[in-house]
């Protein structure tokens, strides 16, 4: 098995990696790039066609006959770079937008087959950001000019070359200097890079908290911690304030630094093009009257994209990172295990072999844990809080990995298995359930289950009877709108016994051969508790059980009892047998009795 992941939740990404997954995942971004390098040279060499043909008219002294075709000439460049821009503007708004919207629903098809280890460690507001506001900083760029970056780049180079023909002695500083200024943005943007990165997570933390605290308020009001909140959501709040204030430190400079050298380009130019023009005769070049205007022109064209380059530095930056921060969740490894072995039919058995575990990189809360449950079997799994319960159905459904050690379901390793979609289930202490109709949810089981029903939805005449076979059709005739009930928010508007109920015939309509009941029945009421145990007296029929129990009904009916305590298990047997042992389970009897 393999060792423990680190708490370093998702894969990081950077340079050329970086680079990659995003061609990878996005390859709407590789089409028709040879296209749309010609767009963007159109539009950026048709703006710099008009001050040579200036030029031209100039330096003939504006001849009539020859300022009239320069004009055309202008005009037809200026027509050809306001066309070629209007569609290179719509290619590169259509490419990156379908990119991102592959982008999203890539990285929310991860979050549901990535690993459940990986998964839990990674807060839900955090997988949230990533797939919304960190995707939406790119599509804010780009509608705030981020396209217009790439036509302006085309300006700068087409300028700077043009610049290099007309008088390479006024080019050579330009060029310098705009060498030094792009290095010195490469080194800073690896500065910006990191604290942009760190500020996305803090607000990614500060969502978190805010999340936290609006799900929880009526709990804060009730306990009177409204104090105690608001001092981790400032707390939350300067964080995210400090990191984006960090963040602007580089970026001021750099926009300082690009305003001085961007006005010593253009001083240097118009200082020399006037020296050159009113040299005569000798070394220095002279350079015409219509060249002068020119180099203003050009080294206008020169600026202004490197101007924009340097002030668009912060956004472009920010996109980036919160492009980097959704693919990294994308290219989070999947769960999925390729060319693995399918379970076999009928009910399920388990053999653990030796397994130990742990979270993270904590100490073992499993130690050496060796057991054998027979297909059909049903088994209760009894023990003090902490003992390692739910750790043991949390390794059976890959929801952790062991350090050590195996674990075999139906013969197979777990780590080979497929998929447990549908053939292995568990029914949590709180079932999730979805704003939305009581059928609704129950079909959700049909996602998992066999052929026979859809695997979208199953139709109503298939819930009806999932809850007949329960015996739950009196409960469904007291709800107001039958099965078109709205359970509400997470199933608010039911009782914690109701929403169980839901979830036990969604798992039916599954029709699993390996069922997990962690502590299922905590939390059910008096009045839906004999709904409840009948449904259950169904469902675990002809299948293979596994209950986490906190209730002696559960173990007195349990085929064999486990009894964990410490992370091992140290009593195993029917309840017949262990009741009259003494021990942990014993102890466990007495103090049931007790409360109870």
């Amino acid at each position: 098995m393999p060792a423990p992941v680190s708490p370093d939740s998702l894969t990081p990404l950077a340079g050329r990696e970086f680079l990659r997954t995003a061609l990878r995942h996005s390859p709407r971004l590789r089409q028709g790039l040879a296209f749309t390098a010609l767009l963007a040279l159109l539009a950026g060499a048709g703006r710099i066609i008009a001050p040579l043909t200036v030029q031209h008219a100039i330096d003939s002294g504006l001849d009539p006959d020859t300022v009239g075709p320069a004009v055309a000439v202008g005009a037809v460049a200026v027509i050809v770079a306001g066309v070629s821009s209007l569609l290179l503007n719509r290619r590169l708004q259509d490419r990156v937008e379908s990119a991102l919207a592959g982008l999203r629903r890539a990285g929310l098809r991860r979050v549901h087959d990535m690993a459940a280890s990986t998964a839990d460690r990674v807060p839900s507001a955090d997988l949230v950001a990533r797939l919304t506001s960190d995707v939406d900083q790119v599509t804010t760029f780009l509608q705030g000019g981020g396209i217009q970056l790439v036509t302006n780049s085309a300006q700068l180079v087409i300028a700077g070359g043009i610049l290099a023909v007309v008088s390479w002695q006024l080019a050579l500083p330009v060029l310098l200097l705009s060498g030094v200024l792009l290095s010195t943005m490469m080194l800073m943007q690896r500065v910006i890079a990191r604290r942009y990165g760190q500020a996305r997570r803090n607000l990614s933390r500060l969502q978190s908290v805010v999340a936290e605290s609006v799900a929880g308020a009526p709990v804060i009001r009730s306990t009177g911690t409204q104090r105690r909140t608001r001092d981790k959501l400032d707390h939350a709040v300067d964080q995210a304030r400090d990191g984006l204030l960090r963040t602007l430190i580089p970026l001021h400079g750099n926009t300082a630094l690009g305003e001085i050298t961007i006005g010593i380009m253009t001083v240097t130019v118009l200082l020399g093009g006037v020296w050159f023009a009113l040299s005569g005769p000798g070394p220095a070049p002279r350079l015409s009257s219509g060249e002068v205007v020119a180099m203003i022109f050009l080294v206008t064209f020169f600026v202004r994209p490197l101007q924009f380059l340097v002030q668009s530095l912060g956004e472009a930056q920010n996109a980036l990172t919160g492009w980097r921060r959704a693919l990294e969740l994308v290219a989070t490894p999947s769960a999925a295990v390729r060319d693995g072995s399918a379970l076999p039919c009928g009910p399920l058995g388990v053999r653990v072999t030796k397994v130990s575990a742990r979270y993270a990189s904590g100490p073992a809360v499993l130690h050496d844990v060796s057991v054998t449950i027979e297909p059909g079997s049903h088994v209760a799994i009894v023990g003090r809080t902490g003992s390692g319960k739910s750790t043991f159905a949390k390794l059976l459904t890959r929801r952790l990995e062991p350090y050590k050690g195996e674990i075999l379901i139906g013969g197979i390793p777990l780590e080979r298995i497929s998929s447990l979609a549908g053939r292995v289930v568990i029914v949590p202490q709180d079932p999730f359930l979805f704003d939305g109709t009581l059928a609704s949810n129950i079909r959700l089981g049909a996602s998992a289950s066999s052929p026979a029903v859809s695997k979208i939805a199953a139709a109503d005449v298939d819930v009806l009877r999932i809850l007949e076979d329960l015996g739950l059709r009196d409960w469904l005739a007291g709800l107001p709108d039958g099965l078109d009930t709205q359970v509400g928010l997470r199933g608010e508007r039911l009782s914690a016994g109701e929403r169980q109920l839901v979830a036990l015939a969604r798992t039916a309509l599954a029709d699993p051969d390996l069922v997990i009941f962690d502590e299922a029945t905590s939390g059910v009421d008096p009045a839906t508790d004999v709904a409840v145990q009948r449904a259950l007296a169904v469902l675990t029929a002809g299948r293979t059980t596994i209950a986490i129990a906190h209730r002696m009904i559960t173990a007195e009916t349990a085929d064999r009892v486990l009894v964990f305590d410490n992370g091992r298990i140290v009593q195993s047997g029917p309840h017949d047998v262990l009741s009259t042992q003494p021990g942990v389970y014993t102890a466990l009897i007495a103090a049931w009795r007790h409360h109870s």
